[in-house]
């Protein structure tokens, strides 16, 4: 790549918001280049496993049958881990004709979704670190600086993910406070496909996806994760960062110990590791979103712009984030059609946010964040139901009654009108 180059618009970041942006604008017709740090497509990004499928039907045809898909999500689970034991509840979808969510290694998603972009005219470019954005002398952006050289185009879009560290540099973004992210840990276990099928109860391209609450994650007041792939299986954790400084144990060893907790460990025995990462994750998504996303001649989308959401049973970040790739790419058109890249005219892409399924999602969980700091919903309930549980099926010369189960369970936890206003919070919230 050399200096002088001129594009309609640079895409900063291959990330599923960034390659989409690319996708939508070259089907539109501009010449646009997305610019990846990564040496690759797909080595920089990370993610649970979980992917929901709404917006590759709406916008990308044959995509079920040419998309790198492990296993189609054909039951969700929440279980609570006790110290040693564990409670599952398990909603089988049988009555659903059409799938909508999957299982996907996202560094392969990613790499099809690069293709598909570059089928459509756009120029997707890895191993290209940006290293700041050129302004004009009114302040409008520009272009972009990568290893000395200049690109300038009429529109910078910037997709680098939730660590803004180049929005920061440019003061184009103020740091999120530990109280607004969180992070993400992720462990992959190699299993045989027979395995996986016989210990899950599964058919060949049928998968699972498991809410994690409990022992050990609660440590952090955070909640795990468990989706099985075709021949691996994804284990980790999702906790706010303000927690890990004051927890006593090491964000890294989180993981393992998911893993090794009893009721993990029956269905992983035998496997082998053979990853692990981290990521950062929006976590306040009111505040994270609440921000500006579009200044002159710019618009920031996906993690970046606050488009994670967390419904507390589930987290929606990909396929948000591609739909915010899709609506910037018609803000830009229209801007384009006018002939004003300004931030008034620009702001378009908000309103057009606000009233997609983000901002709706956004309002609908906005008080998410604040019941999962609740340290009752992490301790002393999660402790009430194991014990719940416990008192009603070990059973020894009487079997007490549910009343009489509750009241041993709840006994020194928690008052029964502090349980009664903590669940018209949890109704409220979710």
């Amino acid at each position: 790549m050399s200096g002088g180059e001129k594009f309609d618009v640079i895409v900063v970041g291959g990330g599923p918001s960034g390659i989409s942006t690319g996708y939508f604008l070259a089907k539109k017709g501009f010449d646009v280049v997305v610019l990846e740090r990564g040496e690759d497509i797909g080595t920089k990004n990370m993610f649970g496993g979980r992917i929901y499928s709404h917006v590759f039907d709406n916008y990308f045809p044959g995509w079920r049958s040419e998309a790198p898909i492990e296993r189609w999500d054909e039951r969700e689970k929440f279980t609570v881990l006790c110290k040693e034991d564990s409670i599952s509840i398990t909603f089988n979808k049988e009555s659903s004709s059409e799938h909508s969510s999957f299982t996907a290694f996202l560094s392969k998603f990613l790499k099809w979704m690069a293709n598909y972009a570059e089928s459509s005219g756009a120029l997707i470019l890895p191993g290209v670190k940006v290293d700041r954005i050129l302004f004009d002398e009114n302040g409008g952006v520009i272009g972009v600086e990568a290893g000395g050289d200049r690109l300038e185009s009429d529109y910078v879009v910037i997709g680098e993910g939730v660590n803004t560290v180049l929005l920061e540099a440019m003061g184009l973004k103020s740091r999120p406070s530990p109280d607004d992210v969180a992070v993400g840990v992720k462990e992959v276990i190699k299993l045989s496909r027979n395995v996986i099928n016989q210990r899950f109860g599964l058919e060949d391209g049928e998968g699972i996806a498991e809410f994690l609450i409990g022992s050990p994650v609660n440590k952090f007041y955070g909640g795990g994760f468990l989706y099985t792939m075709d021949e691996y299986v994804t284990i980790g954790a999702v906790v706010k960062l303000r927690h890990i400084y004051d927890a006593e144990l090491n964000i890294m060893d989180l993981a393992e110990l998911l893993r090794t907790h009893k009721y993990i460990y029956g269905l992983l025995r035998e496997g082998t590791l053979v990853e692990y990462s981290a990521h950062l994750v929006g976590e306040n998504v009111s505040k994270l979103y609440s921000g500006k996303p579009y200044g002159d001649g710019y618009l920031i989308v996906g993690d970046a712009a606050g488009t994670l959401i967390n419904t507390g049973f589930t987290i929606r970040g990909v396929d948000y984030a591609v739909e915010s790739g899709r609506l910037a790419s018609i803000a830009i058109e229209k801007s384009h059609s006018d002939g004003d890249r300004s931030e008034k005219h620009l702001s378009y892409y908000k309103r057009l946010l606000d009233a997609s399924i983000i901002g709706r999602s956004v309002k609908k969980f906005s008080r998410v964040s604040s019941l999962l700091s609740n340290p009752r919903i992490h301790h002393q309930y999660v402790d009430l139901t194991c014990e719940l549980f416990s008192q009603i099926y070990s059973v020894g010369e009487e079997s007490p009654s549910l009343r009489e189960a509750f009241n041993m369970a709840k006994r020194g936890r928690v008052g029964l009108l502090r349980m009664l206003l903590d669940l018209i919070n949890v109704w409220r919230s979710l």
